[in-house]
Formats: C-alpha cells, structure tokens, sequence
C-alpha cells in the first residue's frame, strides 16, 4: 500500500493559483463573446425578419402600383375618347372601350354637382338595368361630395387621381366603382367612373402580374376582409398563414397577402436562431472541454513535479537510515567494543539485513526507470509459482519474523506452470510483502496463499495493516502516488512499491485484484495467466 504524505507545500499552492487564473484566462473571453453572440443574434435575426418583410412589402407594393397603372390608363383612354368623340358619338365609343375590358361592367359620367348621370355599359338593350344602376349610383354619389372635391383639386393641380367608391348597400349589393375626373370638352360632364367586376379584374388584371411577382420563392393571395374568403391565390393557403398583409389600394375591403413558399419568415429566422446558438454552444463546450484538459494536464504535471520532489526527499530518507545503522555498527564492530558472540551475530545480521533493505530500493529505482523507458526485458520461461514463493520466502521469511510478524504460508498442490520471469515475479512479492510488512501496526500478521481458477495462477497476500480506502484503490498504483491520511503520515517510503507490481503484471498479462477497508487490513491477489509463451525474451 503506498501512502503519501499530503502537506499543503507552497509550490502546490501556486500551481493551483496558475491553474485557476489560466482557466478564467482562457474561459471568460469566450463566455463573454458567446453571450455577446447570444445577445446580438436576436437583434440579427430581427434584423433580417426586417429585411424579409421589406421585400415583401415592395412586391405589395408593385402590385397595388400595377393595379392602380392600370386604373389611370384606362382612365387615360376615356380622357382622350371624350376629347376626341362628338357628344353623339361617347356612347358608342365607350362601348368599343367595353368591350375589350370584361372587368369594367359600365362607365358612369356625372357632373360636379351630380344632378346629371349618365351611364353607358356594354349592350345597347339593357336600359332596365341601366336605370337600376342610375339609381343606386346615384344615392351612393350624394354621399361622395367630399370625394369629389378632392378629386376637383387633384385635377386643379394637374393630376389625375383615381378614388374607389363603393355603391349601394348590404341589402341591395354592394359595387366597386373607380371615379377621376375627366380633361371633357363639355363642362357638364367633369366626372367619370369605372365600374368595376372585382373578381373580373383580379382574374384578368391583376392574377398574371401576381403570378410573376411570386415567383418560385413567394405565395401571394388576394382575399375579402368582410368574409374572409379567399378569391384568389397562386397556391392552396389558409388566410392565417399569410404575413405582411396589405389593402388593395383601388379595392376597398380587400387585401392580399404574402408568405414564404413551404415557410414563413418567422420559421427561416427561429431555425437559423436555433442553429447559430447550437453553433454556438458546441464550440463553447469544445472550449471548455480543451481547456479542461489542458487545466488537467497541467494540474497533474504539477503534481508530479510536488510527487516526484516528495519521492527525492523520501528515497534520501530511505537511504539515509539503513546508511546511518551499516556504518554505526560497523564502527562498533571495528573499535572491537562488542564483548560477545552473540551481540556481534545480531550487529552482523542487522548490517546483513539492512544491506538487503538498500539493494531492494536501489533495484526498484532502478527497474522503474528501466521500465518507464521501455528498456525492461522479461526473460519468460515455465516457471512454478510455489517455487518462487519458497525462494522469496527463505530470505524475506526471517526480515518478517525479525520485525514481529507472525507468517502463514498456505501452498496449494498441483500448481500448472505459468510463463514467467521468475526474478520479475519475485519482486513483485517482494514489494507486496514490503508493502504488507510497512503499513501494519499492532497487528503484525502475514499471510502468503497460492492457488489457481481455470485459467490463472495466483499468489495472495494478507495483512492486518491499516487498510485503504475504497476512493485509494487505482491511485495506489499510479507512480509516487502515497495516500495522505491516517497514520501513513509517519511512513516514509519511496512510493514506488505497488508502480513496479503494477508495471510487472501487465507484463505479464496478469492483473492484481485489491481488498481492503481502513482498518481492517488488506488482501493483494496476484493474478498470472495460465499461457505458453514461445518466445524466450520480452520487452515491456
């Protein structure tokens, strides 16, 4: 069990002070461009709804100035008529005009003061219906003194203007009739009007001109406000679908409507929202996630630079001490102070033992570095498990009882070979022994078993030490790595006991299974595969 020594060192301190001003180094510029982003894109994308609905409404607006060119031309064409016609003759040319325009039903001339009307439609016979006619338009026109007057002032300043009026009531039915005022060489006759079939001039006017203006892109639809029922469209819509609704100009009670075709504005906009800030949140998790681990290397090269200052600082105390007792007791024995035999065989068996100690630290140093280059050669043969026990034990056996350890060997019979390096194998036991043998207190108990399963051999040590715990049980076999509480404080130790064990059955293809709990002592199983090997040497 290698446990370290945790002291809050300055330079620990440091590093974390690094580590948290490099995060918020890198971190908060771009949260604060993220919700810079994240601010302005709901300005962007209003921005760009705005620019939609412009376009919008200047196909709108063509529209409206197509219909109302049309309007002042026809208006044009009675101007000339009049001008150009005897008094006999403005019927029978207004005829001619009506006939090459379905959508006009009649042309209506008044006088400014709506005492004479007269009206002229298609056909010569249809007198009733003429006097019918004459008679709403002219109940309607009493109403439109106000209308007139502008359209008087309008024609004062040289303009013609066209104004939309609607005839007769609810009851009776309503009409669309277009008035302008006329250049006539006959003063009694200063007003003219159209009146209009507006489902004639939608269909004939108005319906080709919509069709271009929608194009591929554009779905446009003209409809009555007044029942809400569609009367033209250039696809199959819903009136609740449609966006950037305006009047018709020459039509009052209707309007037309446009969308996206197969979306809307609002749509387009969302989805894009969506995907910048989806955009946007990916690479602020691919940032963070960078400098996560950047902020975790760098947290974990500092710790290695504290462990491996701790790891010199431990191995010099290593060393120091079984120094310390060789060479007093050598110096004893060399002033010829020590009177008895038997006192000179316990100094000699301490100088013997300590020895050992210095060579085992050494060789751990010096197959760690061997291993951490990759230059560590395993030289596999068919080896028996309980014989490297037996080797391991005649040596270590009497350092254990030396120490007051009571020792249990427990040898199963009929052990399959395993190919191994026998020499590596005994470290590894060795170093678990240590391990066992440095981290019990008052209970000195250790246990050595063998056994096999179906495909692996094991040996497993047993110890009534401190135990580890549960959260220590991978980070003990990580490089320097000495657990930081309890008793293991006054432990000194290299730390890289259970690194090499590790290092040794990975090797070998084994693994080392733990069982442990603070207090109550732990259980190191290692575990080899039962294999033949055909190469002799291996490399890891």
């Amino acid at each position: 069990m290698k446990e370290n020594k945790r002291n809050k060192t300055p330079g620990l301190g440091n590093g974390r002070k690094i580590g948290i001003i490099f995060v918020l180094a890198a971190l908060l510029p771009a949260l604060f461009y993220s919700a810079y982003e994240v601010s302005s894109l709901s300005s962007t994308e209003k921005l760009i709804q705005s620019i939609y609905s412009k376009q919008l409404d200047v196909i709108l607006f063509s529209i409206n100035q197509y219909a109302l060119d049309v309007a002042q031309n026809w208006s044009g064409e009675i101007n000339t008529l009049l001008m150009s016609s005897r008094t006999s003759r403005v019927d029978s040319a207004t005829r001619i005009f009506l006939n090459k325009r379905s959508a006009v039903q009649g042309v209506l001339y008044v006088d400014t003061a709506c005492h004479s009307i007269s009206i002229v439609t298609q056909q010569k016979n249809e007198n009733a219906k003429n006097q019918e006619a004459l008679s709403i338009t002219s109940t309607s026109l009493q109403n439109q003194s106000a209308t007139i007057e502008k359209l008087l002032r309008y024609a004062s300043s040289g303009y013609r203007k066209i104004e939309p009026v609607i005839i007769g009531d609810s009851v009776s039915g309503q009409g669309l009739m277009l008035m302008f005022v006329t250049s006539s060489r006959f003063p009694e006759q200063k007003i003219a009007g159209f009146l209009i079939d507006a489902k004639s001039f939608l269909t004939e006017v108005l319906q080709p001109k919509i069709e271009q203006a929608a194009g591929e892109e554009f779905l446009l639809a003209v409809f009555d406000r007044r029942n809400q029922h569609i009367l033209l469209s250039t696809s199959p819509v819903n009136i609740t679908e449609l966006r950037e609704l305006k009047d018709l100009w020459l039509f009052p009670g209707y309007s037309i409507g446009i969308r996206l075709r197969g979306t809307n504005v609002e749509d387009i906009a969302r989805a894009r929202s969506e995907r910048n800030l989806i955009l946007i949140g990916v690479l602020d998790l691919l940032l963070i996630g960078a400098v996560w681990l950047v902020y975790r290397t760098l947290k974990k090269e500092i710790e290695l630079v504290r462990l491996k200052g701790d790891f010199v600082s431990n191995v010099s105390h290593e060393l120091r001490t079984p120094l310390s007792l060789i060479r007093m007791f050598t110096e004893t024995l060399s002033m010829k102070r020590v009177k008895t035999e038997e006192k000179k065989q316990e100094y000699y068996e301490t100088i013997l033992q300590e020895t050992e100690r210095l060579t085992r630290l050494i060789n751990n140093i010096l197959n760690f570095s061997r291993m951490e280059a990759g230059k560590k050669q395993y030289r596999f043969e068919s080896v028996a498990l309980n014989d490297v026990i037996v080797d391991v034990l005649k040596t270590y056996t009497f350092h254990l009882q030396h120490e007051g350890f009571a020792v249990v060997v427990q040898l199963a019979g009929n052990m399959r070979t395993i190919s191994a390096d026998r020499e590596a194998v005994a470290e590894a036991l060795i170093n678990t022994l240590d391990n066992a043998a440095k981290y019990s207190t008052a209970d000195k108990y250790v246990r050595i078993e063998t056994g096999q399963t179906e495909s692996m051999s094991y040996v497993e040590v047993e110890d009534h030490g401190i135990g580890i715990d549960k959260h220590h049980h991978k980070k003990i076999f990580e490089t320097f790595y000495r657990v930081s509480t309890g008793l293991t404080n006054n432990i000194k130790g290299s730390g890289l006991g259970l690194s090499l064990v590790s290092h040794i059955m990975d090797a070998h293809g084994g693994m080392i299974e733990l069982e442990s709990e603070p207090g109550k002592g732990s259980t190191f199983r290692l575990l080899f595969p039962i294999v033949n090997r055909s190469d002799a040497t291996h490399k890891g």
